[in-house]
């Protein structure tokens, strides 16, 4: 883990998750797991079906907004996410 980060004093993955939709960049569940991999590698919930869950609740949560689809590699669907309002300000707020 880089940056002096230790498992003990990680934020719990879910936050790490939707902590990155605050740069507005648009990402799908395999972003996210490249993205979080350097400190959450060996995380049982750090997968791609996983994360995808996670993301489809933020978004029934009003987190999260649908804002891309398309098939990948694999004919895999890939589901792009971006922050909303709402989410920016729940962030701001309470994590």
């Amino acid at each position: 883990m880089g940056n002096g980060i230790t498992r003990e004093n990680l934020e719990p993955l879910y936050y790490a998750i939707i902590k990155l939709y605050m740069d507005d960049e648009p990402r799908d569940a395999l972003d996210v797991v490249s993205a979080l991999e350097p400190d959450y590698a060996g995380y049982k919930l750090l997968t791609p079906k996983d994360v995808d869950e996670a993301l489809a609740t933020a978004r029934e949560n009003g987190l999260l907004d649908e804002v891309n689809c398309g098939l990948g590699g694999n004919g895999d669907l890939r589901i792009y996410y971006r922050m909303t309002e709402f989410g920016r300000d729940m962030v701001k707020r309470y994590i």
